[in-house]
């Protein structure tokens, strides 16, 4: 493999590609197929004509991603600068994993918690004036900071990716080990915003107990937790494929709808 193929054009490139992450959204990877149509051309050009290792490095960004999609873009320039040094797949996945829950935090605070709702009050204090220029600065700096931020953090991730090589080389145990807990942490954390599982408050136990206040005094959200460890322990012990478990938890969801459980 190569080094050294992949040019600012080339980086430019996918940050404006990356603009589409979000395009084939899916409940089951979320931005994933998006996120990796953002690398392909780069990836393309680092592997070549070997279909092969072009195949694993498309599957090796497949998985569930959620992040902010302007944050995004630095995970991208940092997959590819991996890629093009030969790094481990399996340590690039972990840092991805481990690095997209951080980010998203981080470009919500910056994005659309502060640099958006300013704008938005300065362009909408125009606009209640009869200002045409409200909604046209609006627009242009939403166009405008989209093409740019994503142009910048493209180049940061590529950057930080090719300076850390060395580093990551010398510590790559340690950091697939670091990142995967990272990672777990990160995903076990959105149990309770992807899974909803609760009893209904009318729901008692005898004495006019909720059945959920009790679970939810041992522990809030215990109960999408235990049910998450459950489809684990069925698709990781029992090898039950995804297909089943979906099935089964339509049937399970409708049989205690049915019965006033849920």
């Amino acid at each position: 493999m190569a080094s050294n193929r992949i040019t600012k054009k080339d980086l430019n490139e996918m940050a404006i590609r990356s603009m589409a992450e979000q395009a084939c959204f899916s409940f089951e990877r979320m931005q994933a197929v998006g996120f990796c149509f953002g690398m392909t051309k780069c990836l393309r050009k680092i592997h070549g004509n070997n279909n092969q290792e072009m195949a694993a490095a498309l599957q090796n960004n497949l998985d569930f991603i959620n992040t902010e999609p302007h944050m995004a873009a630095i995970l991208q320039g940092l997959i590819v600068s991996m890629e093009e040094a030969g790094q481990d797949r399996t340590l690039i996945h972990s840092l991805k994993t481990g690095l997209f829950g951080p980010l998203a935090g981080l470009g919500d605070a910056i994005w659309w918690y502060t640099a958006m709702p300013i704008i938005a009050s300065i362009c909408c204090s125009l606009a209640s004036q009869n200002s045409v220029l409200g909604p046209i600065l609006y627009m242009l700096f939403w166009g405008i900071t989209a093409v740019v931020s994503r142009i910048w953090f493209v180049r940061m991730g590529y950057q930080a990716g090719v300076s850390s090589i060395q580093f990551i080389g010398d510590n790559a145990a340690a950091l697939t080990k670091a990142a995967g807990i990272l990672g777990v942490m990160v995903v076990g954390g959105l149990i309770p915003s992807y899974v909803k599982f609760a009893f209904p408050e009318t729901l008692v136990a005898v004495g006019g107990v909720s059945i959920q206040g009790i679970f939810d005094s041992i522990m809030p959200n215990i109960l999408p937790l235990g049910f998450v460890f459950l489809l684990y322990w069925l698709f990781k012990k029992k090898n039950v494929n995804t297909i089943k478990l979906i099935l089964l938890v339509i049937l399970f969801s409708v049989a205690l709808s049915f019965l006033g459980i849920m």
